[in-house]
């Protein structure tokens, strides 16, 4: 017994629909807000600090040239960084990174005795910050490589200057390369949860398509069996009617499905015997033989009676279009602890080993019962017809009831 391939839905967004921002955009977003915010607080003590510096510069012009260019940089750091949302783009990357490195040997010649101290020589707060900075945006193994270069390099101009002592060249020094580890990993760090939220934000959207195509193909699967033998001129005319009346029930199951409404419960006693006849509407034109009223009166929950039903109805569509068989005998059980279905048909039957269930029997039966706790056997094999069996537990109150009364025993004391 073969099963029908249904259609997909288009799982993808209107085009007008505008994308949200990804964790990743916003973790960029944040680190180029963060970064003005740094080098504005530099940039202003660099201000500062110039007034003084001038004074005592033997070089006053040329100070004042490396502090205005030290300004124009750490502007257009400012601007781009806002502008642009990103520490990854610009033109200030080669400019920053140079002036860094010029401005050591430039202290030392344009503040002789004073290289270390205060912000007058502010060669080194800002090398600091240009490090730090550049974590961001470099890869974390350059970075780090590259403020070590910059802490020798401010140690050994610090150093032929002769105006501090060891430990606070050192010092000095260090800082420059720790700053830089310190904000590689952290901006590493906040790099890759982004990644992991965006990974995470695309395996809920897959599993959020394949859960709605899936509903999807529940909905339609027998709706286009219905429709496929509706269609086909070769339907004998004695099936037509029971067509009909499914094409009908069909169609107002579209209709819920496409409003997400459920439908509204009926007054039919959710039970074994109820369920199979709800089931069998409109497979009037199949031989079928009935054997369930021993498993007739049993109760089923609303949500066991609905799967169920569907299940039966999906597995006498394969058999009405695939099993050409000459009779179909469904049969219901009950033991008072498990109800009973199977529904066996004298067809052409399939070969389980090497041809796969499709999704009627994969999905909308054995899966949607699983999911309801409930055991399906599928049995077939060719030339020898098929056998679908359901079995599912009775309602824990209804077996209690159905137990044979206990004999009390009673003695001499």
């Amino acid at each position: 017994m073969a099963d029908l391939v249904t259609p997909q839905p288009d799982a993808h967004p209107s085009a007008g629909e505008r994308p949200m921002p990804s964790a990743g955009q916003r973790a960029e977003q944040y680190i180029a807000l963060l970064a003005p915010v740094v080098r504005g607080v530099v940039l202003f003590q660099i201000i500062l600090g110039a007034v003084g510096g001038a004074q005592v510069s033997p070089h006053p012009d040329g100070y004042l040239v490396l502090t205005v260019a030290a300004v124009a940089v750490s502007s257009l750091v400012i601007v781009q960084c806002v502008a642009l949302r990103s520490v990854r783009r610009g033109a200030w990357h080669l400019p920053d990174l140079a002036l860094a490195w010029v401005g050591f040997p430039a202290m030392a010649l344009l503040m002789p005795g004073h290289i270390v101290g205060d912000w007058g020589t502010w060669a080194t707060g800002y090398a600091i910050n240009v490090a730090a900075l550049a974590a961001s945006w470099l890869r974390p193994s350059v970075a780090v490589g590259s403020s070590v270069a910059l802490g020798a390099w401010c140690f050994a101009w610090t150093a032929m200057a002769g105006v501090s002592s060891l430990p606070s060249l050192l010092t000095d020094a260090l800082t420059i390369p720790g700053y830089a580890i310190v904000v590689a990993l952290l901006v590493r760090y906040v790099r890759d949860l982004a990644a992991d939220a965006d990974q995470a934000r695309e395996d809920a959207v897959a599993a959020t398509r394949a859960l709605e195509l899936q509903r999807y193909q529940l909905t339609v699967h027998d709706a286009t069996s219905v429709l496929r033998l509706l269609s086909d001129e070769a339907t004998p005319a004695a099936v037509l009617p029971g067509l009909r009346r499914q094409a009908d029930l069909e169609a107002r199951r579209l209709r819920h499905y496409l409003g997400r409404q459920a439908p509204r419960p009926g007054d039919t006693q959710r039970t074994v015997g109820t369920m199979v006849a709800a089931a069998l509407q409109g497979f009037e034109d199949l031989p079928l033989e009935l054997a369930i009223d021993l498993g007739a009166p049993t109760p089923l929950p609303d949500d066991v009676w609905a799967g169920t039903r569907g299940a039966v109805t999906t597995v006498l569509h394969n058999v009405r279009l695939h099993a050409h068989a000459h009779q179909v005998v469904v049969h219901a059980d009950t033991d008072g602890r498990t109800w009973e279905v199977s529904i066996s048909d004298d067809g052409v039957g399939f070969d389980q080993d090497r041809r796969p269930l499709g999704f009627g029997l994969d999905t909308q039966v054995r899966q949607v019962l699983g999911d309801l706790d409930i055991l399906t056997r599928i049995e077939s094999a060719p030339g020898r017809g098929t056998t679908v069996t359901i079995v599912g537990p009775v309602a824990a109150e209804q077996a209690h009831r159905s137990e044979p009364p206990r004999g009390r025993t009673s003695g001499r004391g």
